[in-house]
Formats: structure tokens, C-alpha cells, sequence
């Protein structure tokens, strides 16, 4: 027989808390030393708690008899004394229901945009520094923005929407849930300055945030430090079950994140982490946003219209709220991006105090409890009932945290959890979400805090100082499997590449290796891993890069205008190779050439053509006019992959696949999409081309081109190289018009994404490179 029962909100009696009946026998004379209560009869267990008053959880459990108090009484003491397997635990107070007027993270909120309305989501709830309660959420979800982007005034805060008509909850949304309008907006900022559509040089703001607080009526609303997973929308009480408890505020990490919101609920994908490398800012609706991207499938988004400002979360730490989002292209895959507004930086730029445990709150009597773990369950620790002296003496005090509400809310309670009838396990009063159960039950003083064994960030990575020639290897130690992110720039005065940046993931045994620049030269690098546990301190060390001699010899037998005119420099230059593109004056290079990207450089019968060199970013977005690849030297049917391994940030790392023709022949075709604005493809794209079947010893074949200006490129496909100027629409030249072709959609710039919020105008969204502070 086991008994799970709590004592109610309205603070009964023990024995009509526990339904054990009005008539109580009287206890009989104690028995010299301990007993042992039989807690599989009702009538011993009544008679034992016939004096008790306060019992707040209750559980019999392998032979013992689980009771926790908010603190012990004189007639507690004596029944602990009187039995050896009666365990009680002290700081577990009376809980209180949870209700539909509780606000958690993830619930949807209604807004009045002039004559329009709109909808947000509610990001986390807490309390300002003065203890008032507040909301966080989205910028743009409190201003009133036209088509034009431009602000016309504040929006104003209405009621919360009802949860079982929204459309996570599979309904068209816009109920008001009858509770009342959920307060006013505080502090609240949408970016910075509008930025034109044309003007490809606009740069953010190091205080461009998409971030707001609600003031909420605590007249009509309690706050919540949960964020709803939405399973229980159908009873519109959001808070009867939670995806989890937010206890801090921190920075995202890689891996995936959660969140929710009133339009697709509980969604959880991965962080972008390429993406994320190179970009801080997103222009969001014309304006800047800091923050990181989410990548999911357009089939199954991680967020949506309405769901702005909606709680993203990883484990128990709040990491942002929805800015906005929409189709991104890469690898030639749409992918439905989503950009987070990240929490911590936001709130630090806003200068905002935001606090999960309630300030107004008062601490236990006792002098050593910790008030903080009972507040938020943050930290609350389970040996609460080992000595009754250094006891979290509040692990319980929050209906919120606790779960431990197993009489207040009968719908999920666990009685024996006497914290939470949710998911709590009674014998870990202290913390019912976390804590060891035997940790208090023994009294042995383990501490089973959530919080207090997280894993360390990784040390920083051991990288020497090294010397290696064009194109070679850099080699490091750090942890096992954590991404190494590598940033290097010419040390001053040198003639070398410009800067960069790479990450690369080390193996099992935590070694990590990385391609030197391509230009000779001496690097300054700094090299940080980041695990799920954190991100390490930054190691610097130094790269020089030493011109590679048979790159010199070839530069050496290179004869002005007419390098590429002679075999040996046909052979080295992938705009001289098999697949007929014959150098001119211009465009001939050798296999040192101009660019030091040594294209094509791999033994005799293994060529790179890449053509034209250099192309105009006007001709770059015509299908017909992009840059065509030739790799030569494979074997049949052979899978060839070519990667862009460096190049304008948007498009790094894209990898197209292609078969190898009889011949030994694969080719590809890149060009640019976004031709109302090709100038966002500006720049140098380094390449590198690798078969299925190669052998350690074969290195890949490397080459680049250069997307420029219209004033200063060739014309792209017009070039006359292997057709004499014919300029065929298949923009190969005669060598390679029955050759198949991939094309690269280097979409460059995202488009076609708009504000999250419901009834916002359709938006461009544009990514803007990484700031280096």
C-alpha cells in the first residue's frame, strides 16, 4: 500500500489533509528507543500523525514514511525520534494552484496596431529590480510599422490570447482570454536606423537589440519563470505543464535550442553554427538585429508569424526571443532560417535588471537556508531534511519550481512528489525537479543540485607556433570532437592574405587540423574550442606561410602577357587545361598565379579549369554567364565534390557533387541569384575539387575566381578564351558544351523573410558580415 496525498491550499489539518478521518486514537506511551512504524497499515500511520499538524508532502516508499513541513514543529521532532524510518523533510511549504491568469514563456499576447490588432508571444517572465513583475519579448512586437518600414507610433499592450483558440493549439488565434490587458510597455527597442534597400554600405549599431519589457498588472496576472510546452492549451492554463523551469539567462551554445510560441508551439532545432561564425546582425524589417540564427527545414520551421518574441531556451537558461525569420538558400537547399535576438546581450545593452527569483519574497526563518533555491528551484539543495540545520529551506516555496503541487493541481499531481503532482519525487523535498531523492531521505548530506556539477568550458586549444608552405596544414590539440574556430590576419608590414576566419571540428582524440592561407606570409592567429559547455580562452600563436618552389619555378618561367602561352604554364593553370579554354593575355595564369590560389596545382594528369577568372558581378547572376568549372583527371562515373572553402561569408562552405563523364570529366557552374543586387557577390571565392576514390597521397585541386565590380571586370562569359570570342549562351566556350553542368545558387543574401508578428508587413531580411571588435 502506498499513499500519495498532499495537504491542500486552504491549509487543513494533517488528518484532513490526508483523509485519515475525524478520530484519532490516542498515541500510546513510547517504547524504550526507536521503533519502526508499519507504514503498510493505515491505522499505525494514523495513529502516528495524529498529533501532526503541517505535513505539506507525504509519500510511504520502501519502507519508510516521507513527510515534508515548511519547519518542525516540537511534535514533528518527537515523531522523528519516536520512529527510525519516518524521514521529514524540512522547507516544503504550502504550494498554490496554478492558473489561467499565470503568465510563462511561449504564450500568446495581443496587441493594438491603430486600427489593426496583431500577435506576439511572451518571451520569459520574472521581475524587474524593484520586484515588479515583468515580460520580456520582442522590440518590433511594440511599434507600429508601415510597408514602408518606417515607425507611425507605439503599439499597445491588449489581453493575453485565449490558448485553446491559438494556432498552436490548431485554431485561427486573435481570442482574448478574458483575463484582462496584460499591463504596458517599459523599456522597449526595435534596431537602429532604417536601412535603404540600395545601399549596400550600411553597417549596425553596437546597441541595435530587438528587445521589450511589459509591465504587467499584478492585479490580474501572477508571472511564471516556466516557459509552456503547450500540451495542456485545451484547460487555457498554459502553466498546468512546462517544457522547463528558466533559472539564469546565458549565451547560446552549439547544439540544438528550443522554443515556444503561440503559432507553432514547441519547436527545437539546431543552432546555425557556420552561419553564426560569421554574422552578429541581421537586418530584421529594414533595421539591424544582434542575435544568432536557428536552421530548420521549411517543412517543419522552428518559428513563424506570430511567434515574435517567443522564449528560445537551452535545458533551464534563457538564450533569446523570436526576432524574425524566412527562406534561406544554401548548398542549393532552401532551409527556413530563424533569427534569435539573443537575451543576454540584449538585456545588457538595455541596461535592464531582470531577475527570475521574486524579490519580494521573503527567505525562511533559518538562518543558513538559501532563500535563492526556493524561490526559482535554481539552486535548491536536497539534503534539506538531512540535519534540519543547513536545509534549503524554501526548495519548495515556488508552485512555480518546486513541482510539487501534487494536491493544488489535480489534474497532473504525483502525490508522492508532495512538491509538484506533475513530475516531483517526494523524496527530494528540497528540489522535486533535480534533486537525489536519498539525499534527504538518509540525511548524508548529498547535495543534489542541478547546478552544481555543470560541466567546465574547455581549456584552450595547444597550438605551436608553425611554419608550412602554400596551402598546407595547420595542426592543434584541444578537446575531443569541439569545434576549433580559428581567426588570422597579416602580421603589419606583411605582404600576405587578407584576414580570415575558419571552424573545424577536432576528432575522437581532440586533434584538429585547418588549411594555411594560400598567400605566403606571416599570420597572427587566435584559436578558441567551444563544447556544449562552454567556449575556451583564445590561443595565439603564428603562421608563416613559405612560398611553395615549384610554384616559384612556374612563376619564374612565366613570360609577361603571354604567361600561360607555353605547355608548362597550359598544364599549371586550370584556365589552360584539357577542356580547351586557351589563356589570353588577361586572364593566363600560372600555377603561382596572381591571385596565389595556384589553381589547378596536382600531379600532371589531375587539371582545374576554372573560367573565366574574373567576372563581372552583373554577368555573375545570369545563369548563362557564370563561372564554369572543368575537373579533369578522375575516373568514370567517379563522384567529384567541389567546395567553396573560402569567399564572400555568406557563401562559405556551399558543396556541389557531380559524376565524372567518360572522359574523366566533371564540371560545375556558379552563379549568383539575386540580380536585383549583384553587388552582394563581390569578392574572391577560393574553390577545392576532390574525388570519391582519392588516396591519402592526392591532394585536392584548388583554384579561385574573382567576382568584381562592373567597372573593372572582363564581361565574364564574353571572354574569348576557346571559341574565339563566339561567347556561346552555354558560356563554357567549345571545350565544354557537352559537358553536364551543376548550378551553385549562391543566393548571396537571404530573401523573402518578414517580422515575425502577425498582421507585420512582408520585409526583406539581409545578412550583414560579422563585426571584429
Amino acid at each position: 500500500m502506498q499513499k500519495k496525498l498532499v495537504q491542500s491550499s486552504l491549509a487543513l489539518t494533517a488528518a484532513a489533509a490526508l483523509g485519515l478521518g475525524s478520530a484519532f486514537v490516542a498515541s500510546p506511551a513510547l517504547a524504550d528507543g526507536p521503533q519502526k512504524l508499519d507504514v503498510q497499515s493505515d491505522t499505525q500511520v494514523q495513529k502516528a500523525l495524529s498529533d501532526v499538524e503541517g505535513v505539506n508532502a507525504y509519500g510511504a516508499k520502501g519502507g519508510k514514511l516521507n513527510i515534508g513541513v515548511a519547519e518542525k514543529t516540537d511534535a514533528i521532532k518527537d515523531l522523528e525520534k519516536k520512529y527510525d524510518n519516518v524521514v521529514v523533510t524540512e522547507g516544503i511549504k504550502e504550494l498554490k494552484p496554478y492558473a489561467a491568469n499565470d503568465i510563462v514563456g511561449g504564450a500568446g499576447y495581443l496587441v493594438q496596431s491603430g486600427s489593426n490588432a496583431g500577435a506576439c508571444s511572451t518571451g520569459f517572465s520574472g521581475w524587474d529590480g524593484a520586484g515588479n513583475p515583468v515580460v520580456l519579448t520582442a522590440g518590433h512586437c511594440a511599434k507600429i510599422i508601415e510597408q514602408s518600414g518606417e515607425f507611425s507610433g507605439d503599439s499597445i499592450v491588449d489581453e493575453t490570447e485565449q490558448p485553446s483558440t491559438a494556432a498552436a493549439n490548431g485554431g485561427d488565434g486573435f481570442v482574448r482570454s478574458g483575463q484582462g490587458v496584460l499591463g504596458q510597455w517599459g523599456y522597449h527597442k526595435f534596431g537602429g536606423d532604417l536601412v535603404a534597400p540600395d545601399d549596400p554600405t550600411a553597417q549596425p549599431n553596437d546597441d541595435d537589440i530587438d528587445f521589450a519589457v511589459i509591465n504587467v498588472d499584478k492585479s490580474k496576472y501572477n508571472v511564471k519563470t516556466g516557459v509552456t510546452d503547450w500540451s495542456t492549451a485545451d484547460s487555457d492554463d498554459l502553466g498546468a505543464k512546462l517544457a522547463t523551469d528558466i533559472t539564469k539567462v546565458g549565451p547560446h551554445t552549439e547544439g540544438t535550442v528550443q522554443k515556444s510560441g503561440r503559432t507553432t508551439g514547441l519547436t527545437e532545432s539546431p543552432v546555425w553554427t557556420d552561419l553564426n561564425d560569421q554574422y552578429t546582425f541581421m537586418n530584421i524589417g529594414g533595421r539591424f538585429v544582434h542575435g544568432f540564427g536557428v536552421k530548420a527545414s521549411t517543412d517543419d520551421p522552428f518559428s513563424a508569424g506570430g511567434d515574435s518574441g517567443g522564449g528560445v531556451f537551452q535545458g533551464d537558461t534563457a538564450v533569446g526571443v523570436i526576432s524574425g525569420g524566412g527562406p534561406v538558400e544554401q548548398g542549393g537547399v532552401t532551409y527556413d532560417m530563424s533569427w534569435v535576438a539573443d537575451l543576454d546581450y540584449s538585456l545588457e545593452t538595455a541596461g535592464f535588471d531582470f531577475q527570475l527569483t521574486d524579490p519580494n519574497e521573503e527567505p525562511p526563518g533559518d538562518d543558513d537556508a538559501d532563500a535563492d533555491a526556493g524561490a526559482d528551484g535554481k539552486d535548491a539543495d536536497a539534503d534539506a531534511g538531512a540535519d534540519g540545520k543547513d536545509a534549503d529551506a524554501d526548495a519548495g516555496a515556488d508552485a512555480k519550481d518546486a513541482d510539487a503541487d501534487a494536491g493544488a493541481d489535480a489534474k497532473d499531481a504525483d502525490a508522492d512528489a508532495g512538491a509538484d503532482g506533475k513530475d516531483a519525487d517526494a523524496d527530494a523535498g528540497a528540489d522535486a525537479k533535480d534533486a537525489d531523492a536519498a539525499a534527504a531521505a538518509d540525511g548524508d548530506d548529498a547535495n543534489a543540485d542541478s547546478d552544481a556539477d555543470a560541466p567546465e568550458a574547455p581549456e584552450a586549444p595547444v597550438v605551436d607556433d608553425q611554419k608550412v608552405d602554400e596551402g598546407g596544414q595547420i595542426t592543434g590539440k584541444t578537446e575531443a570532437n569541439a569545434k576549433v574556430k580559428l581567426d588570422w590576419k597579416p602580421v603589419a608590414g606583411e605582404q600576405a592574405a587578407a584576414d580570415g576566419t575558419v571552424t573545424v571540428t577536432a576528432d575522437a582524440e581532440g586533434n584538429f587540423t585547418a588549411e594555411a592561407p594560400s598567400e605566403a606570409g606571416t599570420y597572427a592567429y587566435t584559436a578558441t574550442a567551444t563544447t556544449a559547455a562552454g567556449t575556451s580562452d583564445p590561443t595565439e600563436f603564428t603562421v608563416t606561410v613559405e612560398a611553395d618552389d615549384a610554384a616559384d619555378e612556374a612563376d619564374a618561367g612565366a613570360d609577361g602577357a603571354d604567361a600561360g602561352a607555353d605547355g608548362a604554364d597550359a598544364d599549371a593553370d586550370g584556365n589552360d587545361s584539357d577542356a580547351g579554354a586557351a589563356a589570353d593575355a588577361k586572364n593566363a595564369e600560372s600555377n603561382a598565379d596572381s591571385d596565389g590560389s595556384k589553381d589547378g596545382e596536382a600531379p600532371e594528369e589531375r587539371k582545374l579549369s576554372i573560367e573565366p577568372k574574373e567576372v563581372s558581378a552583373s554577368d555573375f547572376v545570369k545563369q548563362d554567364k557564370g563561372v564554369q568549372i572543368m575537373a579533369a583527371g578522375f575516373e568514370e562515373g567517379e563522384k567529384v565534390s567541389l567546395e567553396v572553402v573560402a569567399g564572400p561569408e555568406n557563401v562559405e562552405g556551399i558543396t556541389l557533387d557531380e559524376t565524372a563523364n567518360a572522359d574523366g570529366v566533371a564540371a560545375f557552374s556558379i552563379y549568383g541569384t539575386s540580380a536585383s543586387d549583384p553587388s552582394v557577390y563581390l569578392g574572391k571565392y577560393n574553390v577545392e575539387v576532390t574525388g570519391a576514390n582519392d588516396t591519402e597521397d592526392e591532394s585536392a585541386l584548388t583554384g579561385s575566381f574573382e567576382v568584381v565590380a562592373d567597372e573593372d571586370g572582363n564581361g565574364g562569359g564574353g571572354n574569348d578564351d576557346g571559341d574565339n570570342g563566339n561567347n556561346d549562351d552555354d558560356g563554357n566556350g567549345d571545350g565544354g558544351s557537352d559537358l553536364p553542368r551543376t548550378g551553385a545558387e549562391l543566393t548571396g543574401l537571404a530573401a523573402g523573410a518578414g517580422l515575425l508578428v502577425v498582421g507585420g508587413a512582408a520585409v526583406v531580411l539581409t545578412m550583414r558580415r560579422k563585426k571584429n571588435n
